[in-house]
């Protein structure tokens, strides 16, 4: 992946935290460089604290390579759903696009 970006987080429970993470990539996109995480590594992640620190890899916006189309405008927390099983985590979120 050609760029990163690193990201730091915090909520006050498990739905707020998983807000403001996707918050905070969704702005990575809308601010300059415009920047798509392709692949997305978390690098510690605080379930009593609910902070997390990730690190996106992936590339800038470039019209010539990526098509426009429905962009997502804003996370909600319209049933947001966090589903936790033993050794996985099943997370539902709806978008305004």
């Amino acid at each position: 992946m050609k760029h990163t970006i690193d990201i730091e987080c915090s909520g006050h429970d498990l739905h707020s935290l998983f807000y403001q993470f996707l918050d905070e990539f969704l702005f990575g996109f809308s601010a300059e460089p415009f920047f798509i995480a392709r692949k997305v590594k978390i690098l510690e992640f605080d379930r009593e604290s609910h902070t997390i620190k990730a690190r996106g890899y992936g590339e800038t916006f470039n019209l010539d390579k990526h098509p426009q189309g429905t962009e997502v405008k804003a996370i909600t927390f319209s049933n947001m759903q966090i589903h936790e099983k033993v050794g996985r985590s099943d997370v539902y979120v709806i978008i305004d696009i």
